[in-house]
């Protein structure tokens, strides 16, 4: 039998749910930030007439360039530390589907036993068990959805703004 002070209490999960979704949130408006900055600075570089002398537009080409390419290598930074917390984010949701796995284990269990004892009192008892195991299995289960949806929702998420800066990468 666990060590139930080895466990998490249901308030530890949601708020380590909440909070890697919260952190892939806010690195996601960091890269939607890096991407609009590289955008805005890819249009200016397409709309400027670099029409006043060879040095001049040597040195303004060369320093809006190297604005871009700045800001794409941050960009691409913040997009590796955004796959460090989706990648610990689906490890927690594994570790949930764990214990939810844990939980249809001890109903099952409980379930044997309340076939093989007859005292009514005993009976009842395991079913209040079984009952809060059911409940207990609801909490995980929903907790796991919550994981992977908001990992799922980050990827995307994260997907398109690389689609963003990818598409107007110099070769």
């Amino acid at each position: 039998m666990a060590n139930g002070s080895d466990l998490p209490t249901h308030n530890e999960i949601e708020e380590t749910v909440e909070d890697h979704d919260h952190q892939m949130s806010e690195k996601l408006e960091e890269l939607e930030v890096l991407t609009e900055d590289t955008e805005t600075v890819r249009d200016v570089h397409e709309a400027i007439d670099l029409a006043t002398t060879a040095e001049g537009v040597e040195e303004v080409e060369s320093l809006v360039d190297a604005a871009e390419d700045e800001t794409v290598e941050v960009f691409d930074q913040e997009d590796n530390n955004l796959e460090d917390i989706q990648d610990i984010a689906h490890d927690y949701a594994d570790e949930i589907d764990e214990r939810h796995e844990s939980g249809e284990s001890d109903l099952e269990k409980l379930s044997d036993a309340s076939s093989e004892v007859r005292t009514t009192e005993t009976i009842n008892e395991l079913a209040n068990a079984k009952t809060s195991a059911l409940e207990e299995m609801d909490f995980l289960k929903d907790n796991n959805q919550k994981a992977e949806e908001a990992k799922a929702e980050s990827e995307q998420a994260q997907q398109e703004l690389q689609n963003r800066i990818n598409s107007g990468r110099r070769s």
